[in-house]
């Protein structure tokens, strides 16, 4: 038996829980950085690239990384069973739809099905993985469920659309409930809010940020918890965050100061008001999915849709 997992906390706890198998980690902040339409050494490639240039790893360290994981995935077939274990959040979501997507282009329709060699399945809910003691874990895998065709139609016209340059695609997806993948749409629409807003220019993560200093400094940690707070479903690691921090810092008009705890600028608290546009301010260089943002192709979030932009 196989497990795919989504970090390494949910690992250690089911290892200990005395469900037997092989437990693969495939983390990934798909969120954010380029997600080619691809696998193997293009897929690594791009993500590597991105990976290297935001943490601190050793040389090579993502790629092979990348590289034991997918072989361990490319040998499926070995396996009598196949269990996904993925979570309610934008993380978790969009690693599901990759794998329905990876699934698909392998020929794993009919997924589970008694005629199957290999059963695959799946453990999807509004539980939060790394917290749990392992024997929490027991319930939820009797309670696991043959991934169908459905969620892996749904799920691979999803990840076709994120991947893609026209992020209007990805509307209908955020837009329409699927009881098939029930926590899809409410992720897909928290990664559009990460598109700059119509009306300040930040993305929700960024609002959220200046939001909650406006009442005072606060250390990284500190706002990074008070941040996640105002989540529905938590999803953002605090590297992620503190790269956010660490650009509105260095910006060409810092939004913020770091000096040991974190304030807000006179520039940020205007823009906070949506008295100045934070993009028109300091342009932007950002990967969301298959997007490229910058000054001469940029969209901008309504607040219900997305809209082509100008600086």
């Amino acid at each position: 038996m196989l497990h795919i997992l989504n970090g390494d906390s949910a690992r250690i706890g089911l290892e200990r829980s005395g469900i037997p198998g092989e437990f693969v980690v495939w983390p990934d902040i798909l969120y954010e950085g380029p997600t080619p339409l691809a696998t193997g050494e293009e897929w690594i490639a791009a993500r590597t690239a991105y990976l290297d240039a935001i943490a601190a790893q050793a040389p090579g360290a993502v790629a092979e990384r990348y590289r034991r994981n997918d072989a361990a995935l490319e040998a499926f077939r070995d396996h009598d069973e196949v269990v996904f274990w993925f979570e309610h959040d934008l993380f978790d979501q969009l690693l599901l739809i990759r794998h329905l997507w990876w699934l698909n282009g392998r020929g794993a329709r009919n997924a589970g099905r008694a005629q199957d060699t290999v059963r695959i399945t799946l453990v999807c809910r509004d539980t939060y993985l790394g917290p749990l003691q392992p024997a929490q874990f027991l319930p939820l895998f009797v309670e696991r469920q043959p991934i169908t065709d459905a969620q892996i139609e749904w799920g691979s016209r999803a990840w076709r659309a994120f991947c893609g340059d026209d992020p209007t695609r990805l509307l209908p997806f955020a837009r329409t409930p699927s009881p098939d993948l029930p926590f899809l749409a409410p992720a897909l629409r928290r990664f559009l809010e990460e598109y700059p807003s119509t009306a300040n220019g930040l993305a929700r993560t960024e609002q959220q940020l200046l939001r909650v200093l406006s009442t005072g400094p606060l250390t990284k940690h500190a706002a990074f918890r008070a941040s996640n707070d105002l989540e529905e479903a938590i999803f953002m690691g605090d590297l992620s965050f503190f790269n956010i921090v660490d650009a509105l810092a260095s910006a060409p008009h810092p939004l913020v100061t770091d000096r040991g705890t974190i304030s807000l600028t006179d520039t940020g608290r205007d823009v906070l008001a949506a008295r100045a546009d934070h993009i028109a301010l300091n342009g932007i260089s950002r990967w969301l999915g298959g997007v490229h943002l910058a000054p001469q192709r940029l969209w901008r979030w309504t607040g219900s849709s997305l809209l082509p932009a100008t600086v």
